[in-house]
């Protein structure tokens, strides 16, 4: 009993240094910044874009769009700039992106065949989130002397198959905001 008891004492030890020695890293990023904005979404800080309903057939083919709906990017709170003008970029990062850098649609027994894409502005040219890369879309300018300012983005539903079915549609994307 006392040998098996040893043995099993040193199997332990022989296999702890080798968990402890995995070589995992953690990166860290971030940025210092002299502008102190605070950002929401249609005056939300953690907001919800609900985009109207629209029927199936309003889906005529592969790419066709519908239900293009507005949100407001506003920056509160920052330090005025003097004499000249200050821009901002609005970097966003699809949780899921598609093949064809649309959000996936996550909804639970969810309508199948589409997808919500993202717009750089209303009726403008859509972000590819595609490859999982943050991507910058909108200039974002805070005039001289103003201590806030807006920007108006848009998603759509975009058909990614030739026929789309009715249900829920769910799709979420982060962003950050980077002082240019």
């Amino acid at each position: 009993m006392k040998l098996r008891a040893t043995a099993l004492a040193v199997a332990a030890i022989i296999a702890v240094p080798g968990i402890a020695s995995a070589s995992n890293t953690i990166t860290f990023n971030g940025e210092v910044t002299d502008q102190t904005c605070s950002a929401v979404v249609n005056g939300n800080t953690d907001p919800t874009v609900i985009l109207d309903s629209v029927p199936t057939s309003a889906f005529t083919g592969l790419g066709s769009v519908a239900g293009e709906t507005t949100f407001t990017m506003q920056l509160t709170g920052c330090v005025a700039p003097s004499g000249t003008t200050e821009h901002f970029t609005t970097l966003f990062q699809a949780t899921n992106a598609t093949s064809a850098g649309n959000l996936t649609n996550t909804a639970a027994s969810g309508a199948t065949g589409v997808a919500l894409q993202l717009l750089e502005a209303p009726g403008g040219a859509a972000v590819n989130l595609a490859g999982g890369a943050a991507v910058e879309a909108g200039d974002i300018v805070l005039a001289d002397g103003q201590s806030s300012t807006t920007y108006d983005y848009a998603v759509q539903y975009v058909a990614e198959a030739a026929t789309v079915t009715a249900g829920p549609v769910l799709g979420s994307v982060t962003y950050t905001l980077r002082y240019e």
